[in-house]
């Protein structure tokens, strides 16, 4: 069954709506084939680098350690335009390719060097650990003229320093080489303005680094040497396999999903302990955890339905003896995380748990307009812009204010035209604290969570949908269409590793009413996106 007004597509219109919802959303004309994006290398993430070399060789450099974090402002931390390397990061790549290379002399069975490492001479032994490791790395069968590099500069080092160091010096190149470092996306057809089908290979690692943040297994490498990834039915089966192996696939699900909540850095988000004292620092590992349990109890678990109207709307929680008095819950013991059910007149979806609430707060306040500003770019998928000229100053309000009464000032004057979008969100979700605690009052006054919600489906027009407290806003908009496309968009630019407003419109409605017509399970969604023409080919 889909929403009401939807129309079957589960999505809102695409295209229009502006900050003050002056604009009706543009009609969209997606007959024909979809357009394709242009081919790119995309550099690997941290995480992805991380998951390789574990699985790969069960080693990871402990200059990793020293990596920034992936560049991130609106969108994913996946973006490839984004994905850039600095000087500091070839410093760093640099250092964890030599520690690799270290690792492949301590354990030369790891990397395919079946003989005594110290006598490693050109012959079937050097050519065993080049194919083998070369292969694990760069995610594809060496071509004979990458092989004799390779063995150049293992008889050049050797020659110099001995085998050990032309083994280091080997993996090290190997690790620094774009083969590795990036993800082609180039095809075989360099004409300009052809489509250019995609490599088996390419498409293994496009199916596993999306499912799993790591590279292809030997099944995925087999059907890629064997020409088998084009047949989309036997992408698609892959990619059931791949979703349902949850060891591997729950992880990257996890980090899409802190992502998209924007909570990855949770343990940064530290608390006033004078008016906290509860908010011991390892909650905030406990939180995280939380998310991960009630994202595996839906998609994986027995009689997990893999619906994000679940996600969005269930009334229970993972909690242990530090994390259940945010939820008012008595008689949990331990540090295990257990599930308990959460009164359904307080919360409703992972929006209301103390992972997002937690996270989307300052040390001592709510972030009012955060949380609300949050919830209409990533839920409803409608970015308020920055005022010309920047925020202006925040209007006095007397000391001991409700976050209402600070903020009602945006309703009228310049502020109002966008903070009426997203506001009303803010207000309703002033019934949690700044660690995620359900509350009535505020300095001994009590909240008004009412508000309106004007909808993208709806062209953003004032006042917009009505809702009692924020209980009731989900159960309203989880009816609504508006949720579930923009759901589908933002998997589609994760899955992408392109920004929203880059991806065309057309491409982004395709997958919407693919995850409408199968009831938003979420695993539909991914093989709607593994399904789509972008995922095979390019246009040059």
């Amino acid at each position: 069954m889909t929403p009401s007004g939807s129309a079957g597509t589960g999505a809102p219109p695409i295209g229009g709506g502006g900050a003050g919802g002056a604009s009706p959303p543009s009609v969209l004309n997606c007959t024909g084939s979809l357009p394709l994006a242009q081919p790119r290398a995309w550099r690997l993430t941290t995480t992805q680098i991380v998951n390789t070399l574990r699985d790969q060789f069960g080693f990871v450099p402990p200059s990793v350690g020293s990596l920034p974090a992936d560049t991130r402002l609106d969108g994913f931390a996946n973006q490839s335009a984004k994905l850039t390397i600095s000087p500091f990061l070839a410093e760093t790549y640099f250092a964890m390719g030599h520690e690799l290379g270290a690792n492949a002399v301590a354990n030369p069975s790891r990397f395919g060097i079946t003989c005594d490492v110290t006598k490693l001479a050109p012959g079937t032994c050097l050519s065993g650990f080049l194919n083998t490791t070369g292969q694990k790395m760069w995610r594809r069968p060496l071509t004979p003229t990458e092989l004799s590099s390779l063995t150049t500069l293992f008889t050049t080092t050797s020659g110099q320093g001995g085998p050990t160091a032309a083994v280091t010096s080997v993996v090290q190149a190997l690790f620094l080489s774009p083969n590795f470092l990036h993800r082609t996306e180039l095809g075989t057809v360099a004409q300009a303005g052809a489509v250019t089908p995609l490599t088996d290979h390419e498409i293994a690692s496009s199916l596993s680094y999306l499912l799993w943040d790591s590279a292809p297994d030997d099944e995925l490498l087999s059907l890629a040497s064997q020409s088998k990834l084009r047949d989309r039915t036997v992408l698609i089966a892959q990619a059931r396999r791949l979703f349902e192996a949850r060891d591997r696939s729950g992880p990257a699900i996890n980090n899409f999903l802190q992502q998209w909540l924007r909570i990855e850095n949770l343990s940064l988000a530290v608390k006033d302990a004078a008016m906290f004292p509860m908010a011991a620092p390892e909650i905030a590992e406990d939180l995280k955890e939380e998310l991960r349990l009630y994202a595996n109890s839906i998609l994986f678990d027995v009689g997990g339905d893999r619906s994000f109207k679940t996600l969005f709307t269930a009334s229970y929680a993972f909690v242990n003896a530090r994390t259940a008095p945010i939820y008012g819950l008595t008689g949990v013991t331990g540090n295990a995380l257990v599930r308990r059910d959460l009164d359904r007149a307080q919360r409703r979806g992972v929006i209301s748990m103390a992972p997002f609430l937690w996270g989307k707060s300052h040390a001592s306040e709510t972030n009012l307009v955060g949380r609300g500003a949050y919830f209409r770019a990533e839920l409803l998928c409608h970015r308020v812009p920055l005022p010309a000229g920047g925020v202006p100053p925040g209007a006095f309000a007397p000391p001991n204010s409700t976050g209402r009464q600070k903020f009602e000032i945006h309703s009228t004057g310049g502020c109002a035209s966008c903070h009426q979008l997203f506001d009303g969100i803010g207000f309703a979700l002033e019934n949690y604290d700044a660690i995620g605690r359900f509350r009535t009052t505020e300095y001994g006054q009590m909240i008004d969570p009412t508000g309106t919600l004007p909808l993208p489906s709806e062209n953003n027009a004032l006042p917009g949908m009505a809702f009692s407290n924020f209980v009731d806003l989900v159960d309203k908009l989880a009816e609504k269409p508006d949720l579930y496309g923009c759901f589908a968009q933002q998997y589609t630019s994760y899955a992408a590793g392109r920004d929203l407003p880059e991806i065309d419109a057309c491409e982004k409605k395709a997958i919407a009413d693919q995850f409408a017509q199968a009831n938003y399970k979420i695993d539909e969604l991914m093989l709607a996106v593994v399904g789509s023409p972008n995922f095979v080919d390019r246009k040059n």
